[in-house]
């Protein structure tokens, strides 16, 4: 057996944690499995798994040399796609993953003029307001709103999403408008944390944060909204994802004269040299539909 299909047995037994089934996946015997790991161990002089009679988990040897052994088998399987002739280029499948509104009235309402164009590229749409590790989850793109983490991660930039406080026009009449951010102090916000259990929500103007006590806690775009339809308070969401509602009257902007921050808009995806041709043309296609539905000019 050679390195390389070595390193494949070890990243594959790292994301199942799991020999057997590590065998499973790759259709090998346990034994040529185990067999594989204990090499590499022996060859580098390193422990990369502890083992018990429960679980296998990677050692800190092992976590270090995780990353570097997933873009090595990455970088295998580019170099393999660019030898490629040009019509398989525009084929094969693509994961993608993006926040869910942006997906289902964004993206998906356009993608039948990407398939006109490359019929024979598969798309695989995760649509989630979390974030996803797209090593660990094979995705091959996201786009994400907001402040980007430092990571090793090639940012495009589409553009910024323009921001609005609203509310409904029950909440409105029971409540009252606010006038100034002050006025906050005596209304009610829907709050959509960054983590689970976060209990204060946070209204961005500039450089000043207005901290409010929520009776509600959403984790979901869907709910966030929703919420506010209802009555059960004020958000803080960008233009784009409640144009109807403003439209539509559902929803009324308030506290216009104080402008919450754009957010950047940012379609990612691994740091390679090469990418695939078909990754290429989904993003040459997906930023200008991004662009011209809900961005700002960045």
């Amino acid at each position: 057996m050679d390195r390389l299909q070595q390193f494949e047995i070890f990243v594959e037994v790292a994301k199942r944690e799991s020999f057997s089934e590590a065998a499973l996946r790759l259709d090998l015997p346990r034994s040529t499995v185990t067999s594989a790991i204990q090499s590499l161990e022996s060859f580098y002089k390193v422990r990369l798994f502890q083992r018990t009679t429960r679980r296998v988990s990677l050692t800190q040897d092992g976590k270090r040399i995780l990353p570097d052994c997933q873009n090595l088998l990455m970088d295998y399987q580019l170099l393999g796609q660019m030898i490629q002739t040009h019509h398989q280029d525009y084929q094969g499948i693509l994961k993608v993953d993006m926040p869910s509104r942006i997906s289902h009235q964004i993206v998906v309402p356009a993608l039948s003029d990407f398939f006109q164009q490359y019929p024979d590229i598969k798309i695989q749409l995760h649509s989630s307001d979390h974030l996803t590790n797209l090593v660990e989850q094979e995705v091959d793109c996201v786009v994400r709103v907001g402040a980007l983490e430092n990571s090793s991660l090639i940012a495009k930039s589409v553009g910024l999403l323009a921001m609005v406080n609203c509310a409904s026009p029950i909440y409105l009449q029971r409540c009252g408008v606010p006038q100034t951010l002050e006025d906050l102090q005596n209304h009610i916000m829907i709050n959509y944390p960054s983590g689970v259990g976060e209990q204060q929500g946070v209204f961005f103007y500039g450089q000043e944060r207005v901290k409010l006590m929520a009776r509600l806690s959403v984790n979901n775009t869907e709910a966030y909204i929703q919420a506010a339809r209802s009555g059960l308070g004020i958000i803080q969401i960008p233009y784009y994802d409640v144009r109807q509602d403003l439209e539509q009257g559902r929803l009324i902007e308030i506290l216009s004269d104080y402008t919450c921050p754009a957010l950047p808009l940012n379609v990612l995806y691994p740091n390679r040299q090469y990418i695939p041709r078909r990754l290429d043309v989904f993003m040459s296609w997906l930023i200008p539909v991004l662009k011209q539905q809900c961005c700002l000019e960045s």
